[in-house]
């Protein structure tokens, strides 16, 4: 899928860093920020600039008001051998980003978190792995919107989709777009609950 210009990307990244500064998996893979709130942030936004890279090689990015307010990133039914290169990518620029420590928890989330999706046969369905609006834009319908466009591609493929989230307050937000919760797992190097959430294909 083509980029979109530096610009929006570099907003975009601001926007989910904002957004999401506060979730207990962003704070994991941060530690080296210890208490330094502007540091956290500044890494986050590398952090999103490198996950919006990849959605935009190898997935689906879709953009809140030119990304400007927020940004959605999925995984799509892209070839496998090219989702496995985008991420290969990926994980070797966040494993000099994070540090060694924030890559260690970084690493040991995504397998606790695979993990817990093995019983669910989700091999198939499309992922949203990060979706966020910008703290000072929320409440205005944008992160509605911003999901729409992917939705209705997940819904043309005829496909599943899924999502995790530790932000209980979000769960009515996606059920009404059409979420179910599927389990609650406890996640070791955070300490938190989180949410697996699915959306069954609308062929089904």
């Amino acid at each position: 899928m083509s980029s979109a210009p530096h610009t929006q990307a570099s907003q975009a990244a601001r926007s989910l860093a904002a957004a999401l500064i506060g979730d207990p998996f962003y704070r994991a893979v941060t530690v080296a920020c210890g208490d330094d709130e502007a540091a956290r942030l500044a890494m986050l936004e590398a952090y999103f600039a490198l996950a919006l890279a990849e959605g935009w090689q190898a997935g689906r990015v879709d953009l809140a008001d030119d990304g400007c307010n927020g940004a959605a990133i999925w995984t799509t039914d892209t070839p496998a051998a090219e989702r496995q290169a985008a991420y290969a990518q990926r994980e070797d620029a966040l494993r000099v980003l994070l540090g060694e420590r924030g890559f260690a928890h970084f690493s040991a989330i995504v397998e606790n978190m695979e993990h817990a999706l093995a019983s669910h046969d989700l091999s198939a369905a499309w992922y949203l792995s990060i979706a966020g609006i910008a703290p000072d834009a929320q409440g205005r319908g944008l992160g509605a919107s911003v999901l729409a466009p992917g939705l209705a591609a997940v819904d043309a493929a005829g496909a599943a989709c899924f999502l995790e989230t530790y932000n209980e307050r979000s769960l009515p937000f996606y059920g009404r777009l059409g979420f179910v919760v599927a389990g609650r797992y406890a996640e070791a190097v955070t300490g938190c609950d989180y949410w697996l959430m699915l959306r069954q294909s609308s062929a089904a």
